[in-house]
């Protein structure tokens, strides 16, 4: 046998694969499906928000009041907020550009994002009167909502000022980390909008412009943008970590979830407060203790969440440990196993042995050699080979299952056609077939008997003269099937040499099989020279004929009687 070597290791995850099924532990990274569907979501919120500003865009040129203000009580998008979405979706929908004119579009309409809100956000702070900013801006075409019509509150110009930046680094390739946070801040700023349009409240409800300031299609316009922005990409930094299947993934999604969670609450719980006690003070008293309560539930709600999967990973890792020790067991038994099969067997009283084993791939094949000796003083020695069908870890099991079974059968006496059918018996139950030859040899070698289970005819060398030993019955593990015995005369010198199939089916690279024609020239030549030397001879010209590794297990098994015996 050869060393263990990579072949060997294809036969311990073989069986592994068989016996550790139920301990598999999935992996800890996402795969490229889930990073292609995140890009295409990119993809598809940049676009949406593109589609926004486009609208509101056409609505100002065919001056539909709808487009822009969406219904009378709302405020409505101006146009330079319109031309900022589409600039960003520009510079987001390039993100995968390689050119260098590519790279420079998707920069300038980035700049032009943040040039859009830092403007608006100087005018506002110097509180400007109105400037060419504006100029796109039709007067008295809807109503503004702001002090200067065109120019977008404070939280509009912050939230193109934090984008703009964003889509920046991301088109320079640089900080993205950076780039995400400050794409997160943006699209905190035009959630908050959204929810504060979602839970009806307005500037005189709140007493500020904190909940809702913006356009509301300008808010959902900035959120898409900014998660586009973020997903556009392969994800990094917190993106990355809330889609790693580890346990750190699924921590920082409870986690996530949690902040969100009650950040929603303590702001639903300070409008319906502001909204409907009846005076301030006392507002503000409620929602004090609501404040302290959501801190509370800050602290204890993420203890919560550390425990549950601290647990969670210290059954995971039990788990591993335990899968680890059953490939630990695995292995010892394959390579049991493997000693076990190992194609050197005990000599023959009276004849010399010679065997050359050559599987197909790894260590462990359907061939296989088996003798035994007498089990009374003076008796008979058993010789079998046997072919499962197949050559793999599996066939190999069945093989090994078959030879623990006629052993048991010769420690019993049984006759050869016992134990055929017996090996038949056990071969229909699981499913499979082999082919066999079994010899009872004699003490003294005179006259051996003989069962061919469809087996390839073994070769009697007598006198130098072939004769084939043609199988006295069908191949095992089909019902019904009946063998016989067949007694030959042994002289001394006489050789017999017996093949698996693996030999004669063995194929060039032109698929010619190499033939049981061309065995025989090889045995006949080499009929005078020891065993092992024509075992050699007729594995080494099959291994030349296919130029490589052969496609089946191949086993040969050469006697000769020696003389004075």
């Amino acid at each position: 046998m050869r060393a263990f070597s990579t072949h060997g290791q294809t036969v311990l995850n073989t069986v592994v694969g068989a016996l550790s099924a139920g301990f598999d532990v999935p992996l800890d990274r996402p795969g490229q499906r889930s990073l292609r569907r995140l890009h295409v979501l990119g993809k598809g919120l940049a676009l949406f928000s593109g589609a926004i500003g486009s609208a509101a865009l056409v609505g100002y040129v065919l001056r539909q009041k709808w487009i822009v203000q969406i219904a009378p009580s709302l405020p409505p998008m101006y146009p330079n907020a319109a031309l900022a979405l589409l600039a960003g979706t520009i510079s987001v929908m390039g993100q995968d550009w390689d050119r260098r004119t590519s790279r420079a579009i998707t920069s300038s309409a980035a700049l032009m994002v943040t040039g859009i809100g830092t403007i608006g956000l100087a005018l506002n702070v110097a509180d400007a009167d109105r400037t060419w900013f504006e100029a796109l801006y039709p007067a008295r075409f809807v109503v503004p909502t702001t002090p200067i019509g065109g120019r977008p509150v404070v939280e509009t110009c912050i939230a193109f000022m934090l984008l703009g930046s964003s889509l920046l680094l991301s088109s320079s390739r640089r900080a993205p980390v950076v780039g995400q946070a400050l794409a997160f801040a943006a699209a905190a700023i035009g959630f908050t909008a959204m929810v504060g349009y979602a839970l009806g409240v307005d500037r005189r409800a709140a007493g500020s412009g904190l909940y809702v300031g913006m356009a509301l299609h300008t808010a959902v316009g900035i959120t898409a943008l900014a998660l586009a922005a973020i997903t556009v990409r392969r994800p990094v930094g917190i993106v990355a970590l809330l889609n790693d299947g580890g346990g750190a993934g699924r921590l920082s999604r409870r986690l996530i979830a949690t902040a969100i969670a009650t950040l929603f609450l303590v702001l639903v719980a300070g409008v319906v407060v502001y909204k409907f006690l009846p005076t301030t003070p006392m507002a503000q008293s409620l929602f004090s203790v609501l404040q302290v309560g959501a801190v509370g539930t800050l602290v204890l709600l993420p203890s919560a969440v550390l425990v549950r999967t601290e647990r969670e990973l210290r059954d995971r890792l039990d788990t591993s440990r335990r899968r680890t020790e059953d490939i630990a067991d695995v292995g010892i038994m394959v390579e049991s196993l493997t000693a076990e099969m190992a194609i050197s067997p005990p000599g023959v009283p009276g004849w010399m042995i010679g065997v050359r084993y050559e599987p197909a791939w790894g260590h462990l094949g359907g061939d296989s050699l088996q003798i035994l000796g007498p089990i009374l003083p003076g008796g008979s020695t058993l010789l079998a080979v046997v072919d499962v069908a197949g050559h793999d870890a599996h066939s190999a099991l069945v093989a090994y299952g078959l030879r623990t079974h006629i052993a048991a059968l010769w420690e019993r006496n049984a006759s050869l056609c016992e134990i055929a059918a017996s090996a038949n018996q056990k071969l229909v139950r699981r499913q499979t077939t082999a082919t066999a030859v079994l010899l009872r040899i004699p003490n003294d070698g005179a006259v051996i008997e003989v069962l061919n289970a469809g087996h390839p005819p073994p070769v009697h060398f007598h006198h130098r003269q072939p004769l084939l030993w043609t199988p006295t019955g069908p191949l095992l593990g089909m019902m019904g099937a009946e063998h016989s015995i067949r007694a030959t005369s042994i002289n001394d010198g006489d050789m017999i040499v017996i093949c698996t199939d693996g030999l004669e089916e063995a194929r060039s690279a032109d698929r010619r099989p190499l033939g049981d024609q061309r065995l025989l020239d090889i045995a006949r030549a080499y009929v005078n020279e020891p065993p092992k030397q024509v075992a050699d001879a007729l594995v080494d010209a099959a291994l030349e004929h296919v130029v490589g590794r052969l496609e089946d297990d191949a086993l040969v098994v050469v006697l000769r009687k020696e003389i004075g015996r």
